[in-house]
């Protein structure tokens, strides 16, 4: 009797922190995974993981890697604070969403989720907005920082797909947490506080998921979330001084004893502030950093997890894997 085959699953991205995750995830659910990425990762290869080498943004490269897959995770995204980087930024997130999005339809796959992030639609300057999936883009809040504006118009990519019949499924992810960010796209900040860089909170808010409890809702997102609708996946709305103190007391470290206050912020000085490398009780932040800082990333998660059955975890549980994971990995 010949053995059932397994359904193909390609993952865009798959060799970072979620996809990584991802891939464990839909495998314990039965899939064979693809992967296409622009080269061979060994944590990929002990995965078993067919590897697929290439850019999002070439069609050829795509078309290829789509050839009897059954369903698409993309993934695939570029990480950085640095504005001179808007250039790939925008190549990734939005050439590279529109060409797999293009391929998607021509080749027929009609099961698609494109991760993007909470900060499309999750970010103020006052502490009392909290986003849902209805609320509009800030693009005078981000336009700011090219990752998110890149991220808001890589949406606009997947908006244009359901329009002409994709049913693009979206996850709106906040900042990611947990173990296993061997590239250190999201715990760089942890790292610094680790390392005792951070003697001070910048007096904004955030927001914090773990990355394993969103790797196992993207498939219930894949089967259970209506087409063009970017739900938001989060754990924990905390202040950056709320944040700190939970990271002292998982980790055994001295909190922070100063916040710096919002009227300094708000102030001539700002612009000084966020210039000067040589702050240090705020680890040498760079400009977007600080500015990010001082800003509030809330949202709501209840369609989520109302609609797909998102269940985060404790936060605390996650910052102490966040925590064990990078003292164990030696890079505190």
């Amino acid at each position: 009797m010949s053995r059932k085959k397994k359904p193909v699953a390609l993952i865009t991205g798959a060799s970072g922190f979620l996809g990584l995750h991802l891939v464990r995830v839909l495998q314990d659910a039965g899939y064979a995974v693809r992967s296409l990425g622009r080269s061979r990762h060994a944590r990929l290869e002990a995965l078993d993981v067919d590897q697929h080498l290439g850019s999002v943004t070439d069609a050829e490269v795509v078309a290829r890697a789509l050839k009897k897959v059954d369903c698409v995770y993309h993934l695939a995204g570029y990480v950085s604070r640095d504005k001179d980087d808007r250039g790939p930024m925008y190549d990734v997130h939005v050439k590279g969403t529109r060409t797999v999005l293009r391929a998607c339809l021509d080749a027929g796959v009609e099961k698609v989720v494109v991760v993007s992030t909470s900060g499309t639609v999750g970010v103020s300057e006052k502490a009392r907005v909290v986003a849902t999936e209805d609320s509009d883009v800030p693009w005078k809040v981000i336009g700011k920082w090219p990752y998110y504006e890149s991220k808001a118009f890589q949406e606009k990519e997947v908006f244009d797909a359901v329009k002409r019949g994709l049913p693009v499924k979206l996850a709106r992810p906040t900042l990611l947490l947990g173990p296993g960010d061997h590239n250190g796209s999201s715990t760089g900040d942890v790292v610094k506080f680790l390392c005792g860089d951070i003697k001070a909170a910048l007096p904004g808010g955030m927001s914090f998921v773990d990355a394993r409890d969103v790797a196992a809702c993207l498939p219930a997102l894949m089967e259970k979330g209506e087409p063009g609708v970017g739900y938001l996946l989060g754990a924990a709305n905390c202040t950056v001084h709320d944040f700190l103190l939970q990271l002292a007391q998982v980790s055994g470290l001295a909190p922070p004893t100063f916040t710096l206050p919002r009227s300094l912020v708000d102030s001539p000085l700002n612009g000084l502030l966020k210039k000067s490398s040589e702050i240090r009780m705020f680890g040498g932040l760079e400009p977007q950093t600080f500015e990010m800082g001082c800003a509030y990333w809330y949202i709501d998660s209840s369609r989520a997890m109302d609609e797909l059955g998102f269940a985060p975890r404790p936060p605390a549980e996650t910052l102490r894997d966040t925590v064990d994971d990078l003292r164990n990995a030696g890079r505190t």
